[in-house]
């Protein structure tokens, strides 16, 4: 019997929780619930703030590709704010955010180019929109296009002018030069989106300056020369004339004569040497590249082709090439080939000292959005007259 007693009782034992229990396990439910409560409400209230940034991060993307390009490309006398004007091409939508035109030669004589930014609005919303066209003439000019390189931006008010909100465009110059151009947006969400593009060579966009023109150009001035004929004397015989009655009989006797020819200055013109590299040096020859929205070091870390993310991205660090000429070279340039289907690149050198020329290609320290794929990529360098006189690789990895 008293076995018996001692199993029902354990059998009742480990029948559930006591009361103490259970108002402990009440207790700490609710120390720890509000705290819960808590963390899920912040996380809820983050979300739409990330999901606008992310938004605000991607409204100038298009514009951030192609207006550093389009910049490189204009001379100081090339930009144009004004609301009203007309883009210069087939098609001219909406008002005129900022307008660049240039001229190249491109083997067929000068060729004018013009790239347009203008705020479009549509059934689908407000975009600003790139125009580009060019052809020969006073326009309007041929083989226009046209693309959104925006997202979503407010409608423009009444009287909208360059330096007013929503879209404010700037313009800055030192000494006649333009030095930075800035373009910034309040976006749909009230966020402030700015991107500010200046010119790498702003010297070098126009034609040299007059002392650079006479390069590879001698003039010679012969000193003064004068010569004197000497003098000569010439003597006419005496002649008598008898006269009828009432005429006066006249001698002639001749006189000497000097005459001196003015002094003459000539002038010749040497003719110009042909342009030729003699040495080229490109630094560094290897350089990563990363995905443009990434944050990586391009060696596996991030977003960055090193882990096979992206075979297109921006330049983790400059290149730089340095070249040596000798002759005159005119409009010194760099053309590398990036494998980016948005375009290649095109950039002037900046003359340095002696006969020592240099270009700069940024990476992404220094704010680029310029792409470069994978590989072997050749830079070739020539002038206005011709080339290429010289040919460097980089490897992108």
């Amino acid at each position: 019997m008293t076995t018996m007693r001692r199993s029902i009782g354990d059998a009742r034992g480990d029948g559930g929780f006591t009361l103490i229990e259970l108002v402990v396990t009440i207790a700490m439910a609710g120390i720890i619930m509000p705290v819960l409560v808590s963390v899920f409400s912040v996380t809820l209230k983050a979300l739409p703030a990330t999901s606008d940034r992310v938004d605000d991060s991607v409204t100038l993307q298009g514009v951030v590709t192609w207006l550093p390009q389009d910049i490189d490309s204009t001379p100081p006398t090339g930009f144009d704010t004004v609301a009203s004007t007309t883009s210069g091409c087939t098609t001219s939508q909406g008002t005129n955010l900022l307008r660049l035109e240039w001229s190249e030669d491109i083997g067929t004589g000068p060729t004018r180019f013009v790239a347009n930014y203008r705020h479009v609005t549509a059934t689908d919303g407000s975009y600003i929109v790139r125009t580009i066209c060019n052809g020969t003439g006073a326009g309007p000019l041929g083989n226009t296009s046209s693309r959104r390189v925006s997202t979503p931006v407010p409608a423009l008010p009444a009287g909208w002018g360059p330096g007013a909100a929503p879209v404010k465009v700037a313009i800055m110059r030192s000494a006649g030069d333009v030095v930075l151009v800035a373009m910034e947006v309040t976006t749909l969400s009230g966020a402030i989106v700015r991107t500010d593009s200046a010119p790498k060579n702003p010297g070098d966009t126009l034609p040299p300056p007059p002392s650079d023109t006479g390069s590879g150009t001698t003039a010679t001035t012969s000193p003064t020369a004068t010569t004197t004929i000497p003098a000569t004397t010439t003597t006419i015989p005496a002649t008598t004339t008898t006269a009828p009655t009432g005429v006066t009989t006249t001698t002639a006797t001749g006189t000497a004569t000097t005459t001196t020819i003015p002094a003459t200055t000539t002038t010749t013109t040497a003719p110009r040497a042909p342009c030729a590299v003699t040495q080229a040096v490109l630094s560094p020859t290897v350089v990563y590249n990363i995905d443009p929205n990434g944050n990586g070091n391009g060696n596996g870390n991030g977003n960055g082709n090193g882990n096979g993310a992206t075979n297109v991205g921006v330049l983790v660090e400059p290149i730089t090439v340095t070249v040596t000429v000798t002759g005159t070279c005119v409009g010194l340039n760099a053309r590398p080939t990036t494998m980016n289907t948005n375009g290649e690149l095109f950039r002037n050198f900046v003359r340095g000292s002696g006969g020592t020329f240099s270009v700069m290609f940024p990476g992404r320290p220094q704010g680029s959005s310029e792409l470069w794929a994978d590989g072997l990529r050749s830079i070739q360098v020539s002038d206005a007259a011709g080339g290429p006189y010289v040919t460097v690789t980089v490897d992108i990895r």
